[in-house]
């Protein structure tokens, strides 16, 4: 048996390097993690970030966590610097003006270290719209009150988080993703859960709860995953989608494509403004009277913005053949490059019928930037050889 000699250094500290804070204080959090390894044999290896306060009269707390950062052996130190600041939680401002009142509620029901977690219900259930929907974190049914009874965000925070931290505090040793999960299940969840999450429990509760009855869904976490439906209780998919809004896109120096092509920040400029549902930017601009599929638009007026040469295009098929004829082409399959577009197939006739731009490529995975999705702008992320990803164009 060969013995592996493993180091890891880590410093966990505020945005000024400093370590020190008021409690209340709504403050960055980030961690500086340097792991040696002395053989290098290519294994897949796995580590997760903890970050605890120590008050002043010797208490410890945990106040934030990484989740598990995958990484593979082939350099002698793996180095990863991972935050929680808003930045690393790909919302929109719709949804981050409310975290001073989240981590106000979440303070007050002791748990400040949800604040992610919340935000990330905000952004599933409303995207923050609180014009459009005044409860929002659709908590009144957990008042057993009807649909959208709540008028005021304030009180829709209030009574939302509560009802997660009473939840959680009942459950303390179960992965907070269950407790995600049951926010959209109910409490009873968590008696079929058990401590550790996983999708699959999450899709026997619910097959159990709707007999086996189900609907179509085409939520792309729910695509990307090999589903296009879901049972007919609640949403199995729950969880996985509030976790994509709070999943680190910090680089790490064995990541490949980083993220810093002119497309892909330019379409990350048009998601920090909001998500933009309905797309009427998009598809007004392209010259469209009314709303149209606007994926391939909003691709379209990202180039132009990014400066990028692309011909404008409103239909899938059309660009791709573009991109073919000037040797611009790539099939599935293969690691893409920061600012790449990415074309979808979804029901595998091998016609397009979904575009998005490439944000980066780390761990094996395809993050992307994606006009239309759930008919808003969202990231989303997909496996390396997901069999709906049609292929790429290189512009």
């Amino acid at each position: 048996m060969v013995k592996k000699a493993v180091s890891i250094q880590t410093k966990a500290h505020l945005k000024d390097s400093s370590q020190t804070f008021t409690h209340g204080e709504v403050v960055d959090t980030y961690d500086d993690v340097a792991i040696t390894h002395d053989l290098l044999d290519g294994s897949k290896e796995a580590f997760e970030t903890i970050l605890v306060v120590i008050d002043p009269n010797g208490t410890t707390k945990e106040i934030w966590h990484s989740r598990k950062i995958d990484y593979v052996v082939n350099d002698r130190e793996f180095t990863k610097s991972s935050t929680g600041s808003d930045e690393e939680q790909n919302l929109p401002e719709a949804v981050l003006r409310w975290k001073d009142k989240v981590t106000k509620e979440a303070t007050k029901n002791d748990i400040p270290e949800a604040v992610p977690y919340l935000l990330g219900l905000i952004m599933a259930e409303t995207g923050g719209n609180s014009e459009k929907y005044p409860d929002i974190m659709q908590c009144s049914e957990s008042q057993g009150r009807a649909p959208n009874a709540i008028q005021d965000p304030n009180e829709s925070i209030e009574v939302g988080v509560k009802y997660f931290a009473d939840m959680w505090k009942g459950h303390r040793v179960y992965d907070v993703l269950n407790v995600v999960q049951a926010y959209n299940f109910g409490g009873g969840f968590l008696s079929h859960s058990g401590k550790a999450y996983s999708l699959e429990s999450a899709i026997q509760f619910s097959k159990n709860q709707a007999n086996g009855k189900t609907v179509n869904y085409t939520n792309p976490v729910a695509v990307g995953l090999g589903y296009d439906y879901r049972y007919a209780y609640g949403n199995m998919f729950y969880a996985q989608i509030v976790k994509q809004y709070i999943s680190s896109t910090s680089s790490s120096s064995n990541s490949g494509s980083s993220g810093n092509s002119a497309i892909a920040k330019a379409a990350l400029s048009e998601l920090s403004e909001g998500i933009h549902e309905g797309g009427e930017k998009y598809w007004s601009w392209y010259g469209f009277t009314g709303r149209v599929e606007w994926c391939a638009t909003f691709v379209s007026y990202v180039a132009e913005k990014a400066h990028v040469k692309m011909e404008r295009f409103a239909y899938c098929p059309t660009e791709i053949n573009n991109f073919k004829a000037k040797s611009q082409w790539q099939n599935g399959g293969i690691e893409p490059k920061s600012g790449a577009i990415i074309f979808f197939d979804w029901d595998g006739d091998g016609i397009s019928d979904h575009v998005g731009i490439v944000e980066k490529f780390e761990n094996n995975t395809v993050h992307t930037i994606e006009g239309n999705s759930g008919d808003r702008i969202a990231k989303r992320t997909y496996e390396k050889n997901s069999s709906y990803i049609l292929g790429y164009g290189n512009p």
